[in-house]
């Protein structure tokens, strides 16, 4: 931050998005250290509201003592990346939309309150110390004694506990209560490796590895355009090209068109994914979800994000692939407020991350059609 004198203060001056339709940014002093991306509390007319540091400057149109200070800076969650900012500042260009309204809707709504929000940690299970042999567990308890033995292997969430039997809750209340596994609280992700299991069900046709091989294969940005028709197997390979990237260390932001298919297809890449994160992010979530999940996307703690169209604002630091299902469905425009195409967007932050994009339809947009005849895109075509 560049500091300036003002009233023998050292103050800084920050150019703040606030969510009023006026496309202009807001200026207002500070005397504490801000970063670009961080809430603030700034009064604006006869209120408070919520805004998001867009930048730090040092000069500002208007006079010094005419400009308002700054009344709280939020520091109850990361600040915004400038990866983000940038791609949210596209969205306010390309689609003349004011730069506020178009930041602080991408937003959680708690996050878009004055209140402060608590980092939610992800809860995780682990064998107790010391650890028991397995021996000892009463036989009766078969579904117990598969949860010990997985979590022998690595610490588990309750969700990937749940894919072994559906009562993992209460299995994992009886064994606390004996001393046979403990709870803690994870913020961010293990810098130490965890094992990846991928649950390879399906020998990959030709045409579907090729498909794998081509997207795998690109360094840097390009999309793909993966044409095939309803049941020629576009998601076994979207499951392979999953596997590459949690094999790296990556995530992956995978988009679908309807709210209603969110939990089935979780469910099904879970299945194929038991030791992996997965989070949903869509307008069925209650306010506490959706804060839960974004955090856990923003901290890198989820590796897989599925979700509608808002989710390609989603802050991922380890963003390694973007996949749109169904690219040419029209629930992927926003009809109202910022009137944005997240299949565009999804396109533009990709090339933005330097990653590969994989757009899937059975029946592709006219545009996207048109771009992998022209060389734009890359055609894959899986004929069934």
């Amino acid at each position: 931050m560049i500091e300036l004198p003002v009233n023998g203060r050292l103050t800084g001056i920050v150019r703040v998005a606030l969510d009023v339709p006026l496309a202009t940014l807001f200026d207002y002093t500070v005397d504490e250290a801000v970063l670009a991306g961080q809430r603030v509390i700034v009064p604006f007319r006869h209120r408070e509201m919520v805004g998001v540091v867009v930048e730090c400057v040092a000069t500002s149109d208007y006079a010094l003592d005419k400009i308002k200070p700054v009344i709280a800076v939020l520091h109850d969650s990361a600040p915004l990346s400038p990866k983000l900012l940038a791609l949210l500042q596209f969205c306010s260009d390309y689609y003349h939309y004011p730069i506020g309204q178009t930041i602080m809707p991408a937003l959680p709504t708690k996050l878009r309150a004055s209140q402060s929000v608590a980092i939610k940690p992800a809860l995780y299970y682990r064998m107790a110390e010391p650890a028991q042999d397995l021996a000892l567990l009463p036989k009766r308890k078969a579904h117990a004694r598969l949860i010990l033995e997985k979590l022998a292997i690595q610490p588990r969430n309750l969700q990937q506990l749940k894919l072994i039997c559906a009562t993992a809750a209460k299995q994992l209340s009886y064994l606390a209560q004996e001393g046979w596994v403990e709870q803690y609280e994870v913020f961010a992700p293990s810098p130490m490796p965890v094992a990846h299991t991928f649950a390879n069900a399906h020998q990959l046709t030709p045409e579907q590895q090729q498909a794998v091989d081509c997207i795998t294969q690109v360094k840097g940005y390009r999309s793909f355009l993966l044409h095939g028709i309803t049941g020629s197997g576009k998601t076994e390979v979207y499951v392979h090209l999953m596997d590459y990237v949690l094999q790296r260390g990556g995530q992956v932001l995978l988009l679908v068109p309807e709210i209603n298919l969110t939990p089935q297809l979780e469910q099904y890449f879970l299945s194929r994914f038991p030791d992996a994160t997965l989070v949903s992010l869509h307008s069925g979530l209650s306010e506490n979800e959706r804060l839960s999940n974004w955090q856990q996307a923003q901290t890198g703690l989820a590796q897989i994000v599925l979700g509608t169209r808002l989710s390609v604002f989603a802050e991922m630091p380890q963003l390694a692939m973007i996949i749109v299902d169904e690219e040419h469905d029209s629930s992927f425009k926003q009809q109202d407020g910022l009137r944005y195409s997240a299949r565009d967007v999804a396109i533009f932050r990709a090339s933005q991350c330097g990653i590969p994009i994989v757009l899937g339809s059975a029946t592709p947009a006219l545009e996207s059609y048109h771009n992998a005849q022209s060389g734009r895109y890359q055609m894959l075509k899986l004929t069934g």
